[in-house]
């Protein structure tokens, strides 16, 4: 079946020489015949286009960006779209900002594919145009690193040596067989089954009478399996040893990190633990050594704020902090702002413990305290060797962020992390660390504060008409009561709770002259949080709110984050 935009494309190689009259003749007869191919693959496979020139006329023809498709830029789910869907229209969902989805289309950007493709998600859809044989071999590589890690067989059976399943007496059992799983074994089986569920973290947690094991999956803990208590000390002993910290050191927290492979694709795991009153309790946080830096506009910002960030990122010199809770993605959106200054011009260094993303563009210096290299000592280094642009890890005493300052103060962009409740208290926070007013007051230039929260599956997405009360609780009592939210029913493809893959929720402070002045007075946050609204900030309730309207989010993920 051919359409308009068909014709406008072979229209347009016919003009510029690359097809003659009766290839273009073919063109559209083959495109009124064929019920399965498009016009690229006709025009490539059957015609002897170059695939090239057929991705840049759609380029130029339909003003769509033309893109080099590569693996890592892809961070959306195939299953935000069905299959059937995909492949019947040769298009690839590649990133979800949360309010714009950019789709690669091998063949032209049909009007009427790209309004079904917002209904289906919900989301403005951007198109960019790819060539045939990035556009296979993506989908191809896709689906086979997924399928085969996803393919790897579970070797224990967890459930039963679950104490809280009775497992205590297949314990006993096993045990005077002299079968029991050894402790490796069983942290092997763990962590396969972590990387093949796709979670952020690993929880061993010694509690009364057993070894607590719990995933971190979206923000949301799952128990997994209660071990008996016998496993505790050796399983902690081999996790501490493959993660090259001391085995014999009961009494301090300590940090380490290992890597394996899985179906060929390469993780790290870094690991911590603390002692505690029952043992000690370690967690593993879970990375793929191939995940790329994102780009700014990936995070979920919207318009609005996406604005504000880009402001503060063209400041030539000052002190920007993205604050937020641990595990709120500040690492993320750190690197993002950083590869959002790349350039050949620009002098880029970094601070980290421990790095977590190779930058080609940027010199990265990770400190470790045995060596005697902390933050405060790299950052003095770095301002000898002229930098233009500084990342450091995070803040978390009074020499960093002193240093931090000095360094904004001195001319260069210095940007990091801190923990922080919002935007407004990471101010008194940062005085609390013991940074005059006189230093922060002229480097501060702005404050990034986010959250992460669950995103609806838009394969099982549902409308609904919220009850008042839950209107009410969430804070959003002043709109309509008739006003439409959505929900997630539950499917197998985001394993029946609703809810697949996470977003961010923003609020933005940029420090003007009016706030750098109660900065220098030592303000109190109310006069700032009065200040700030006078001036348009807006919390981060209201950028959930309107993740929330657009049927990003649900009204229960909005409650269970912010309250």
């Amino acid at each position: 079946m051919i359409q308009d935009e068909d014709i406008r494309l072979a229209k347009a190689l016919f003009e510029q020489g690359y097809l003659d009259r009766v290839r273009l003749d073919k063109f559209q007869r083959e495109m009124k015949e064929t019920q399965t191919e498009g016009p690229s693959e006709i025009l490539t496979e059957l015609l002897s286009v170059n695939e090239d020139i057929v991705a840049e006329t759609i380029s130029s023809v339909f003003h769509i960006p033309l893109v080099e498709l590569m693996p890592e830029m892809i961070n959306v789910p195939d299953a935000i779209f069905p299959d059937t869907m995909l492949r019947k229209n040769r298009i690839l969902p590649i990133i979800n900002s949360g309010v714009e989805l950019t789709v690669a289309f091998v063949d032209p950007p049909y009007k009427a594919l790209i309004d079904s493709l917002r209904q289906e998600a919900k989301l403005f859809i951007i198109p960019v145009a790819v060539t045939l044989s990035a556009y296979n071999n993506i989908a191809r590589t896709e689906k086979q690193g997924f399928d085969e890690i996803k393919a790897l067989q579970n070797k224990l059976n967890l459930d039963s040596l679950d104490v809280q399943r009775g497992g205590r007496e297949r314990y006993q059992e096993l045990l005077r067989a002299n079968k029991l799983p050894s402790a490796e074994a069983l942290i092997e089986e763990i962590i396969l089954r972590g990387v093949k569920d796709n979670v952020s973290d690993i929880h061993f947690e010694p509690v009364e009478n057993e070894l607590r094991v719990r995933f971190n999956h979206d923000g949301v803990m799952e128990r997994i399996v209660s071990l008996p208590k016998e496993f505790q000390e050796g399983m902690t002993n081999i996790l501490k040893s493959r993660a090259g910290m001391n085995s014999f050191e009961r009494r301090k927290p300590q940090d380490g990190r290992f890597s394996q492979l899985f179906a060929n694709y390469s993780f790290d795991f870094r690991v911590s633990n603390i002692p505690t009153i029952l043992g000690e309790r370690i967690t593993i946080r879970i990375l793929k050594k191939s995940a790329r830096v994102v780009n700014i506009h990936e995070l979920g910002f919207g318009p609005e704020n996406l604005t504000k960030v880009r402001y503060l990122l063209r400041r030539p010199r000052g002190l920007i902090v993205v604050a937020g809770p641990a595990g709120s993605g500040k690492s993320t959106t750190l690197y993002a702002s950083v590869n959002e200054l790349r350039a050949a011009q620009k002098n880029v260094l970094t601070v980290e413990n421990p790095v977590e993303y190779r930058l080609e563009f940027a010199s990265q210096v990770q400190v470790d305290s045995e060596q005697k290299l902390d933050f405060a000592g790299a950052l003095r280094a770095i301002l000898r060797q002229n930098p233009d642009v500084i990342l450091v890890g995070e803040i978390r005493d009074a020499e960093t962020g002193n240093v931090a300052a000095e360094a904004a103060l001195t001319g260069n962009l210095v940007l990091s992390t801190m923990l922080s409740s919002d935007a407004l208290s990471t101010i008194p926070r940062l005085t609390s660390l013991g940074i005059p007013p006189y230093w922060l007051a002229p480097t501060l230039t702005g404050v990034v504060y986010q959250q992460l929260v669950r995103k609806i599956c838009v394969q099982c997405k549902e409308e609904y008409v919220p009850s008042r009360r839950m209107l009410v609780a969430a804070g959003l009592g002043q709109l309509d009561g008739s006003l439409s939210l959505f929900r997630g029913k539950g499917c197998e493809v985001c394993g029946g709770d609703g809810y697949l893959g996470r977003t961010a929720i923003h609020e933005i402070l940029v420090i003007d002259e009016e706030i750098r002045d109660l900065i220098y007075q030592q303000a109190s946050l109310i006069r700032l949080r009065e200040v700030a609204k006078a001036k348009g900030f807006e919390s981060i309730r209201f950028d959930a709110a309107k993740k929330l309207v657009a049927g990003i989010i649900s009204a229960e993920e909005f409650l269970r984050v912010l309250g």
